[in-house]
């Protein structure tokens, strides 16, 4: 299956409307954003489904099953209707997912309690009742639910599968060169309860013995006809009720005395991904994997998309994570931000993706999007916003009409680029932006070249200037220097002479003995970086009077908010680029771009994908003209396509197009805006 649109209103704090156009769904956010919420209510959507029960709060959900039909549900108050293929339908059943799988290799069992866990006790309370004939071939709950329980029953039917992704796996990514033992413990007075089962057949056939080598455990299987997705399930089946186990524990012996628990984290979360993904069901499933990522290694997170991507046919995987590592190996178009139970506007998360893809993470990217706040500062460095954020901590209580966010962009040069872009992109028109500049010759050099205007009147703080225009909430201002002070002023300079003179004392101490083989340029930095680390560190504990020359930086951002935003010019500015931006999708390819009504010119985003193969009737030269413009530009290659890393300008939407495409294209008519009309239907029609 596959989900094409969610709408979810009312569960807790989501009001989360999704549309959908791949096998697998990242969501990532904050904690409280909503994340585990959303997995928690499309378990209980499908419960109440597979149950015939109600649900308190209101949903849509539409998808497409491998039979390619479009399934449509609709809960609104009391009334749920069903449709497929857009006809309405009575019974909804046949068209379910056949599972839903639930992932969870953390502590947390609220998941299982509330939802998984009444589904299995029913499944189990069905195996004694006299109509066993008919559940004879479903081995396992149309609901599962695997945690760190499962990671021994994940391994045996992994290692008997004669599937050479599998043996790789083993042995390549858990490291496991050989099993030597299978030690299973039998709970033979529990076999009533599985009277006439299938499970209890199994189990049967193999507590002839309590221990086994790998390859006489195998070979029982084998000769009764079972296989490793048998196994898995049967042994979920069995190991699963707490009172009522038949088989009470598997201990599995490898590499000559290790055991599953001299598996890392990462490597166990990834085992117990691989058999669900392989063995819980083939298709037309919904995996809900809640960061499965959560405490293991950084190099594994990006195992776990690798892992993922093998099984995503007529399967739909929902990830959710919070973590920068694990969202950057994720494709863009599965990835999706949450705030407060919403998920943001996918344009923003495009703008700040192009805007900061060099020196933000998605993490970053979206504490920026999930920002409340209505004046942001944009500041140089990290110790900028370290210094900052402690100032106003101590000082908060005689600003008490002042808020802000604070995000370090890594240098001067960076920040009116990305002030820029937002303000052509018409984002966020009703907060306020403010720079801030060290107030030395870097920082002076750069606002006087960066296409700001000049300060007016002794205002302290100048405005961004495009097309001769001020743009009333965007601003930029240097540190205001110290009394007394004429120097050069960096944040340091924010406090009295001796607290950063302390820090170099300490910086200096702690580089004794260590100048052997190092250049007097590279003491030199070395020691100037761990001073300012080291007053970071200290200003934590600072008194408030420490911070006394900080008052008036806060009182100029006051100044600041206080002055009024031209709605009306921004608000035309919004209107403007959000008509402006067009997108082309042929197969496996986007691009997206900015159409000039002026000139009819069309820019070519950054970010666009590239087609790298030519139509069968494109003429080698302008392969070779392509070409030899993709040289001269920025460009990330992937197998099938480039993504550029810069934008391009053509002379027209066609030329745009045909550059995409890697062969001619009516670019009039390929163009779409997000609503799906081309640039002629906008442009031409008129």
């Amino acid at each position: 299956m596959n989900i094409k649109e969610l709408h979810i209103d009312g569960y807790k704090n989501l009001n989360v409307k999704l549309q959908h156009f791949s096998d697998s769904i990242a969501f990532i956010g904050n904690n409280g954003s909503g994340k585990s919420n959303l997995l928690e209510a499309l378990s209980l959507i499908f419960k109440s489904l597979y149950k015939n029960e109600k649900v308190s709060f209101d949903y849509y959900i539409e998808y497409k099953n491998s039979n390619n039909n479009v399934i449509k549900i609709e809960k609104k108050k009391s009334q749920i209707e069903f449709f497929k293929d857009d006809e309405p339908i009575i019974d909804i059943k046949d068209y379910l997912p056949k599972k839903v799988v639930a992932i969870y290799s953390g502590e947390e069992d609220r998941l299982w309690k509330n939802i998984y866990e009444p589904i299995y006790i029913e499944f189990v309370k069905k195996i004694n009742k006299t109509n066993i004939e008919k559940i004879q071939n479903s081995f396992t709950p149309q609901m599962l639910y695997l945690n760190k329980f499962y990671w021994h029953i994940s391994l045996l039917s992994l290692a008997i599968s004669d599937s050479i992704d599998n043996k790789k796996f083993i042995k390549e990514v858990l490291h496991i060169d050989s099993i030597d033992k299978i030690k299973i413990e039998f709970e033979k007075n529990s076999y009533d309860n599985y009277s006439n089962s299938p499970t209890l057949e199994f189990v049967k056939k193999i507590d002839k013995n309590n221990e086994y080598k790998l390859s006489s455990f195998a070979k029982i299987v084998s000769d009764n006809g079972y296989i490793p997705d048998d196994v898995f399930r049967h042994l979920y089946f069995a190991f699963t009720p707490k009172k009522s186990k038949i088989i009470k524990d598997i201990i599995i012996k490898f590499n000559k005395h290790l055991t599953i628990e001299d598996l890392s984290e990462g490597e166990k979360k990834l085992l117990l991904l691989k058999s669900a993904l392989e063995f819980a069901e083939q298709e037309d499933s919904l995996f809900l994997l809640d960061e499965p990522d959560a405490h293991i290694h950084i190099n594994n997170k990006e195992k776990i998309v690798d892992l993922i991507e093998k099984y995503k046919i007529n399967r739909q995987i929902i990830i959710t994570t919070h973590s920068p590592t694990m969202t950057q190996a994720i494709n863009e178009k599965e990835l999706y931000m949450l705030k407060d139970g919403g998920i943001i506007d996918k344009r923003k998360q495009e703008i700040v993706s192009d805007l900061t893809d060099d020196f933000w993470s998605k993490q970053q990217q979206n504490a920026f999007l999930a920002s409340k706040k209505d004046i942001i500062l944009l500041v140089e460095g990290k110790h900028d916003k370290i210094h900052i954020q402690n100032a106003f901590e101590k000082l908060q209580d005689e600003y008490k009409g002042l808020d802000f966010d604070i995000f370090s962009l890594g240098g001067e040069k960076k920040i009116q680029p990305f002030m820029l872009g937002l303000y052509e992109a018409g984002f966020n028109v009703d907060v306020k932006y403010i720079a801030i500049y060290d107030n030395d010759k870097a920082g002076n050099d750069t606002l006087n070249k960066a296409g700001f205007e000049k300060e007016k009147d002794n205002c302290g703080y100048r405005k961004l200037k495009k097309d001769k225009i001020a743009h009333n909430n965007f601003f930029a201002i240097k540190l205001p220097k110290p009394k007394g002070f004429n120097a050069d002023c960096t944040i340091e300079n924010m406090y009295s002479v001796e607290k950063y003179e302390n820090a170099y004392k300490q910086a200096l101490t702690n580089a004794s003995g260590h100048f052997s083989n190092k250049s007097i340029e590279e003491i030199s930095e070395s020691i100037k970086l761990n001073s300012k680390n080291i007053l970071a560190e200290n200003s934590k504990q600072f008194s408030k009077e420490d911070f006394k020359y900080f008052r008036p930086l806060f009182d100029l951002i006051i100044k600041i908010k206080s002055e009024k935003i031209d709605q009306s010019k921004t608000s035309k500015q919004v209107k403007e680029n959000h008509q402006n931006l067009f997108f082309l999708k042929r197969k496996n390819i986007e691009a997206k771009g900015i159409f000039n009504k002026n000139d009819n010119s069309f820019t070519l985003l950054k970010g666009s994908q590239i087609e790298k193969r030519f139509t069968s009737s494109t003429k080698e030269n302008y392969k070779k003209q392509r070409n030899d413009l993709l040289k001269m530009k920025k460009y990330e290659e992937k197998e099938n396509f480039y993504i550029l890393q810069e934008d391009i300008k053509f002379k027209t939407p066609s030329g745009a197009a045909k550059f995409v495409n890697g062969g001619t294209l009516n670019g009039w008519e390929v163009w779409k805006n997000e609503k799906g009309k081309t640039l002629n239907e906008i442009y031409r029609n008129k």
